[in-house]
């Protein structure tokens, strides 16, 4: 090994100069996390208000009356759709971001965090329209 101006290594010369980069994706990464997080809350949310929703709780009254045809379920499929599509774009956002340029990355994660909330608004509006 030789040894660089200042007392460095060659060895650790590349070293230092990665370190801000890393940095820079961890910082991006950990934004587009918390962000993706505000999504999962409003989704899981929604998967636990939803079903308490007013037009819910008179499906046994429709029962007992006799028009059970008129009782409505929560659309359990969507609002499942809905918790597990945050968690999901974030994995493959990172993985996909990963061995990017610090640009590239945070464009990477802005593209998924703009899907999930695309997406999410879909879900919402299909949910709250039964």
């Amino acid at each position: 090994m030789t040894a660089a101006p200042g007392g460095a290594t060659a060895s650790t010369g590349p070293r230092r100069a990665r370190r801000g980069p890393r940095v820079g994706f961890v910082l991006i990464a950990v934004l587009a996390g918390l962000l993706a997080a505000y999504d999962l809350s409003e989704a899981v949310t929604n998967l636990v208000l939803v079903p308490q929703d007013v037009r819910y709780q008179n499906n046994a009254f429709f029962d007992e009356v006799g028009v059970g045809s008129l009782a409505a379920s929560p659309p359990w499929a969507a609002l499942w759709a809905n918790v597990l599509l945050p968690p999901v774009a974030y994995v493959v956002a990172l993985l996909v971001a990963r061995r990017r340029t610090l640009g590239r990355a945070a464009l990477v994660f802005a593209t998924g965090l703009a899907a999930v909330a695309a997406a999410s608004l879909g879900l919402t509006a299909y949910v709250l329209s039964i």
